[in-house]
């Protein structure tokens, strides 16, 4: 074997790992969640990082918002809120609308024009490949009770409605267009324990869990890669004993593009 073929297959799984980790990008997930009365909020990524997920390819996910509390003024202790309805109630996925290129600086989001609706913009996700279906809400109480809020599918919204790059589920947002033709009844639900969402998402590529698969892969391009320099370490053709020695650094090579993976 030519010294040429060896560092082929020691470079095909630079290659393999390269292609698996930009595969393995994971987007912050979260629930926004303000009730009715605004008394239990959760607004930002990380106000409640146990609800928080990766969404790291085509899936099944949960996010989730709770333990909110208030000081009970008698005894001046905190004590559990009990949330009811809904003002904000969005799913937001950071950077999805960015990097499937149907956002804010999008050929056909920026033809949409200023005046777009939220319904335009999620048929530009669409047109992307983006499709959010099966969500379901699920209100549960600190005694254990599990009760799953009404969605009608096909009022929900999604896309990059705020125009900042992210990926945004909306389920009832009192300032948005759910207001008009609301997916829930806005009124109609209570907690005081969690609340959860459940979604699942197609069209991003991937897999729910890529960084094994990822690992996976890798190892067993890296495999063949040293085994294919061992065999033919010393060989007649090419006359070099220490051949598998350059070999070998392909192969890490592959092992740190998959450490240096990039998060998005």
């Amino acid at each position: 074997m030519k010294i040429t073929k060896i560092l082929g297959a020691a470079s095909a799984a630079v290659v393999s790992a390269a292609v698996v980790a930009a595969s393995a990008s994971a987007y912050d997930a979260f629930l926004m969640y303000a009730s009715s009365d605004w008394s239990c909020s959760s607004m930002e990524l990380g106000a409640y990082p146990e609800g928080n997920v990766d969404v790291t390819g085509d899936g099944t996910y949960t996010v989730s918002v709770g333990n909110f509390e208030f000081e009970d003024e008698e005894t001046a202790e905190m004590v559990p809120a009990t949330a009811t309805g809904a003002t904000v109630f969005c799913v937001d996925i950071a950077d999805l609308a960015t990097a499937m290129d149907c956002g804010k600086g999008s050929d056909a989001y920026e033809a949409l024009g200023s005046s777009a609706t939220a319904a335009e913009k999620m048929a530009v996700a669409q047109d992307a490949g983006i499709e959010i279906s099966d969500v379901v809400v699920t209100a549960i109480s600190s005694d254990g009770t599990e009760t799953d809020v009404p969605v009608d599918q096909s009022k929900i919204l999604y896309g990059d409605i705020e125009g900042n790059g992210k990926i945004r589920l909306e389920i009832y947002n009192a300032y948005g267009d759910t207001s008009k033709d609301a997916p829930i009844d806005a009124a109609g639900f209570s907690f005081d324990d969690e609340l959860q969402v459940t979604f699942t998402i197609t069209g991003i590529g991937g897999d729910a869990a890529p960084a094994d698969d990822a690992t996976d892969a890798t190892d067993a391009d890296a495999a063949d890669a040293t085994d294919a320099a061992t065999t033919e370490k010393g060989s007649p053709d090419t006359g070099v004993e220490g051949i598998a020695v350059v070999a070998g650094v392909a192969v890490l090579a592959a092992g740190a593009v998959l450490v240096s993976k990039k998060r998005s």
